[in-house]
């Protein structure tokens, strides 16, 4: 690899960046091996070791960018070249600070910013980094590669892992059930076996539309090399054997996306197809005229908001299947949302706490996004938040819009200016995906660990099922696509064919999460920017930005990127970590009131250890013979600090709830009237917080009544019977046939009957 450069840059500066590639290209293919997703919050301890991990990986991300900052300008001269994603970083960075303050919860909030933050300083970082053809190709070997991982997981699961699970819970369904923490009979019970039965084929993703997302961007980085190697087929640069190979990879890529099943991927997959295909016979044509295409997409998208928001307000759903019944729900529900907080949003991660609030009451279950990134930027980081996610990516796609077409003659495009010599791809290409496939050998059994069971062949077949098949299709995914590669020029005629496919891929995976949340699961969204990169660097023409700072500036501006380094770990990465560490004993030696108290203290934002610590002392109450009501002193105690840390989540006000009415039962107490009304206002508070809660509204009811409330008693009877009357009208409507599985059970809702008539019998005082 050439250490000398044609541009400011330094040998030391070059030997850093190729370092500081291969831990971008790692991060990358270790986020798609391993599902990630920090926005499902739950109150339990599960999810801090996730939110430790993505914190972890995003500090890579973020520190590779300040150690390439504060490098490049303590050399001789500093270059920089720009990407026009600085606007919209600035902007959304600084709408993450606002909203993060305006948050209900504050650890969420930083969580969600810097996860969202840190890929898009690697794509800033990439753009720097990636000033050769044979790099650019290096980086979509790699995502191409990772969609025949994806692909081949999917086909796995598809064929035996799905059947594998649904015959062990079958076999055992109680023992699963307590794995996930749900109780038998109840309405979780249905969720989960209805999404067990669903069979969906998810690869390492959350869901079979993130697996799908990911395809869209496989699919076309894989489909940019093979066009790359089509049109050099005559110069020599590469053999038909791995024109074949290359073709070999594009197919398996785009069955992994079919047998997913997603039907918003499959739909905007083929809608970028007709794009890319309109670019190579109309490019020159388009962009004459992009102005004007603009325009016209513009009107469109308003018209499609007003059409879809009249048919959903008039038929309160949207044309189709269940999906799209349920996603105006949740479009509904993020409407009102933002309308009350339309200055910052609810706060960045704190969506999933807020849409109880606004839940419609026949709505199935919670969702922790509005399944819309327009609607979950907008309603989490506020207008100038969309603004500036907006402008992220729309400026780069705007300036690098594709000018291709068979008309052209080849080498009439202006070709992406070198900055400095292009190193040879295939001793390249060897050397970063052996790194790449040794940090999946190796470090994701760390990140990912599993149950080796007992026997040696039981340990044999985990190991090469979870960790070594997924390095096997790897490296043979990386080898389809290099093998036969002689070198790796590209002039700015072939070049733009690799412009117009990841373009392509950009606005497929916008169009899917219109419909959809895959865009903000880490590994997608990394991805993503790695292909925005790519896209930026293949069409960069302009000089880059060279200056001699004073000393007096590299000093500011060194103290102010070390500072926000000193600020990620104290703020972000330490507190977390400390309380992983808290889980990880707890997960060994059982949960303890002094644990609990010391990951109260590690962390002063995060309300799920006080939530734990509550509860705690609350079934301690319950399994003591001679029950203290000290214990239930401390449960208040804790309750009130989780409500102190989130105000927002209806799960402590019902739970200080139960520790006033449990109080309100003992028999020496004398203020039964006064902690009944407590046990009554926090109730409140609490349906305030959920009002599509049945199970609430009858708690409610019942302290009402307690306090010969009868009015007030009856109005929640009525309203939960009406809950749970819309419930079973749409679950009718969703699974047509099937016996109504009763949210509020059939006994509560017969009792709840039962007392409405009793109440309404009773004479008025």
């Amino acid at each position: 690899m050439p250490l000398d450069s044609s541009s400011s840059k330094t040998k030391g500066q070059v030997i850093l960046e190729y370092v500081l590639l291969a831990l971008c290209l790692c991060v990358i293919a270790l986020r798609a091996t391993d599902t990630e997703n920090p926005a499902a919050q739950s109150a339990s301890f599960t999810t801090l070791s996730d939110n430790l991990y993505t914190l972890s990986v995003s500090a890579v991300l973020f520190f590779s960018f300040v150690l390439w900052f504060i490098f490049a300008l303590c050399s001789s001269r500093f270059s920089y070249r720009f990407t026009a994603l600085e606007i919209g970083l600035c902007l959304l960075c600084i709408a993450a600070v606002i909203a993060g303050f305006a948050a209900s919860n504050k650890r969420a909030a930083i969580t969600d910013s810097l996860c969202l933050i840190a890929p898009v300083l690697m794509a800033v970082l990439l753009v720097q980094i990636l000033d050769s053809p044979s790099k650019i190709k290096l980086v979509l070997t790699v995502i191409a590669a990772l969609g025949v991982v994806s692909a081949h997981q999917c086909v796995e699961q598809f064929f035996v892992s799905n059947k594998a699970v649904i015959a062990q819970y079958e076999q055992n369904p109680q023992t699963m059930l307590q794995t996930f923490g749900i109780q038998p009979g109840s309405f979780q019970q249905f969720l989960f076996e209805h999404r067990l039965y669903s069979k969906d084929v998810r690869a390492f993703f959350t869901t079979g539309n993130s697996a799908g997302s990911f395809a869209i961007l496989a699919c076309f980085a894989a489909l940019a090399l093979f066009i790359d190697k089509f049109k050099n087929r005559r110069t020599g640069q590469y053999t038909l054997v791995s024109l074949i190979t290359s073709g070999i990879v594009v197919s398996v890529v785009i069955f992994g996306l079919i047998i997913t099943r997603s039907k918003g991927a499959i739909a905007a997959s083929l809608i970028a197809a007709a794009m890319f295909v309109a670019f190579i016979y109309l490019g020159n044509w388009l962009n004459s005229h992009k102005k004007a295409i603009l325009f016209v997409c513009l009107i469109f998208f308003i018209a499609a908001v007003f059409a879809i928001s009249a048919y959903g307000l008039a038929h309160d759903r949207l044309p189709g299947g269940n999906s799209m019944l349920v996603r105006w729900q949740y479009w509904h529900a993020s409407a009102k949302m933002y309308a009350d907080h339309w200055r910052t949003g609810v706060g960045p991660g704190n969506f999933a706490h807020f849409y109880t609030h606004y839940k419609p009451a026949a709505a199935i279950e919670s969702v922790s996004d509005p399944h819309n990134f327009l609607l979950s930027v907008l309603t989490q980081y506020g207008p100038l938040g969309l603004i500036g996610f907006l402008a992220l990516f729309i400026l780069p796609l705007w300036k690098s819009f594709p000018v291709v077409s068979l008309s052209n003659p080849p080498g009439k495009q202006d070709s992406p200016r070198q900055l400095q010599p292009q190193p040879n791809f295939r001793t390249l290409a060897i050397t970063y995906l052996t790194i790449v496939s040794a940090a999946l050998l190796f470090i994701r059994p760390m990140i990912m660990p599993s149950n080796y069971g007992d026997t040696p062949n039981v340990i044999i077949y985990v190991v090469f099922t979870l960790y070594v098949t997924p390095v096997i299709a790897f490296i043979l995914g990386s080898w389809f696509l290099t093998t036969g590669t002689k070198q790796a020029a590209s002039n700015g005629s072939r070049a733009t064919y690799i412009t117009a496919a990841l373009f392509c891929a950009a606005i497929g995976l916008l169009l899917h999460n219109l419909i959809d949340f895959a865009i903000f699961e880490p590994p997608v969204f990394t991805a993503f920017c790695a292909i925005i990169a790519c896209l930026i660097a293949a069409d960069f023409k302009q000089k880059a930005f060279a200056l001699k700072p004073a000393l007096p500036a590299k000093i500011i501006l060194t103290s102010a990127a070390l500072a926000l380094i000193a600020a990620y770990l104290f703020y972000a990465w330490a507190p977390v970590a400390k309380t992983t560490k808290i889980q990880r004993q707890m997960h060994r030696f059982g949960y303890s009131y002094e644990l609990l108290d010391k990951a109260i203290e590690y962390d002063r934002m995060d309300p799920i250890a006080p939530n734990l610590n509550g509860r705690l002392y609350l079934q301690r109450y319950k399994e003591t013979p001679n029950a203290q009501t000290l214990l239930l002193e401390k449960a208040k105690t804790c309750f009130l600090a989780a409500i102190d840390r989130d105000k927002a989540d209806f799960r402590n006000y019902e739970k200080l709830s139960d520790v006033y009415a449990l109080l309100a039962k003992n028999p020496s107490s004398q203020e039964k009237k006064y902690l009944l009304n407590k046990s009554l206002d926090y109730l409140n508070s609490t349906v305030e917080r959920y009002p599509g809660s049945s199970d609430l509204r009858i708690e409610l009811a019942e302290v009402a009544e307690q306090l010969a409330k009868n009015d007030v008693a009856m109005a929640q009877y009525e309203k939960a019977v009406e809950i749970e009357d819309a419930y079973r009208s749409q679950f009718k409507i969703m699974y047509p046939g099937r016996n109504v599985f009763s949210r509020l059970s059939q006994e509560k809702y017969d009792t709840a009957k039962q007392r409405i008539n009793a109440l309404s019998e009773q004479p008025t005082p």
